[in-house]
């Protein structure tokens, strides 16, 4: 049986965190920003200047040394205002990287941790769509990067990007320095985050660069991870969600009493409670589970496949419940809505881990 029961430590980690994301947190900003008015990544500099960066790096790394079920809380909270920025692609990086145990990789660990360097990264999306990545070719004793990669995210904030690579028809994860890379073009998605397509000409890359382990399976290893904490983001996104659904039936009146006390309704936001903790129990697990544990794959899509169908039919439900406020422009619930949908389009669809789950 496991103890989900929060220590006094975790639980002052998550009020600090809290308070910081809460006082700068404009909805009218994130409207603004998911109409494409303005570029804004609410969130990612209250966490640089809190240090949450290195929260999973070791202290002799200059990190925090937390576990990655601290992580997972974080990211609860982190989905809840609506934050953006590579905050999980920094972080899921040191995890790996602190497996590697080797002086390379414990100075990028070190860079991150301080903010010296920032790692933006697409590897989910290139491994879960079969997408073509960058080719390495050899020649020599030096390496060359050639190809493109679609759909970069916060390529502004970042000095370094994690790429897939094949190198002689297995796939390697490589550290590249973004200077080398030339823009395509830019998108953007439905909640109005940036997108970069880039190209990249045989840039030459170091062996350093190209992370490799005969014992870890660092790729899948990073996919798995990354798919948890995403889904972890989408829980906070929901919790917001029950809040706001939870006051407005507390205050809004019809037939002189509160929406809450009728009896279909309250069936409807206990069914979305239920969901909601059903799915952030099952990701509060997979987060406790070694990262070797044979049983983390399947127990991560079928998180995956929760967040999938569960969270997303609550932010419908949640609408349904509101009436037509909640489809408003400044209410802010059709930004909660975007951003689960956002999250369901990505790491594989329900179809790829249920194959997964049951080979």
């Amino acid at each position: 049986m496991i103890d989900f029961e929060l220590n006094e430590s975790q639980k002052m980690i998550l009020s600090s965190l809290e308070n910081s994301l809460e006082e700068n947190f404009d909805i009218r900003v994130e409207n603004n920003k998911a109409e494409g008015i303005r570029s804004h990544n609410h969130g990612w500099n209250e966490i640089n200047k809190l240090g949450f960066l290195g929260i999973l790096s070791s202290e002799k790394n200059g990190g925090l040394g937390l576990s990655f079920f601290d992580f997972i809380l974080t990211l609860e909270c982190w989905g809840s205002k609506l934050c953006d920025g590579p905050y999980i692609e920094n972080s899921i990086t040191i995890f790996i990287l602190e497996k590697l145990e080797d002086s390379f990789s414990n100075k990028i660990i070190q860079d991150i941790s301080t903010s010296k360097k920032i790692i933006t990264s697409i590897v989910s999306e290139q491994y879960f769509n079969n997408k073509k990545v960058p080719v390495i070719h050899k020649s020599n004793n030096s390496y060359f990067l050639d190809g493109e990669i679609k759909n970069l995210p916060y390529l502004d904030e970042s000095t370094h990007i994690l790429t897939l690579g094949l190198l002689e028809n297995e796939q390697k994860l490589i550290i590249l320095n973004k200077e080398n890379v030339a823009i395509l073009n830019e998108n953007k998605t439905i909640t109005g985050q940036k997108l970069n397509d880039i190209t990249l000409k045989k840039i030459e890359v170091s062996k350093n660069e190209i992370l490799d382990s005969e014992k870890l399976n660092l790729v899948e290893n990073y996919v798995k991870l990354f798919t948890l904490a995403k889904c972890a983001e989408s829980v906070g996104v929901a919790n917001s969600i029950l809040s706001m659904t939870t006051e407005y039936l507390k205050s809004r009146e019809q037939f002189n009493q509160p929406l809450g006390r009728f009896q279909a309704i309250q069936h409807l936001a206990a069914d979305i409670y239920i969901k909601i903790s059903e799915t952030r129990e099952l990701i509060r697990y997979c987060s406790k589970l070694s990262i070797e544990d044979k049983k983390m794959n399947q127990h991560v899509s079928l998180s995956k496949i929760k967040c999938d169908e569960e969270l997303s039919n609550i932010a419908w439900a949640s609408h349904q419940l509101h009436g037509a406020i909640g489809f408003t422009w400044d209410y802010g619930l059709h930004l909660m809505t975007r951003k689960l949908l956002l999250n369901r389009s990505l790491n594989g669809d329900s179809l790829f881990h249920s194959k997964i789950i049951c080979p």
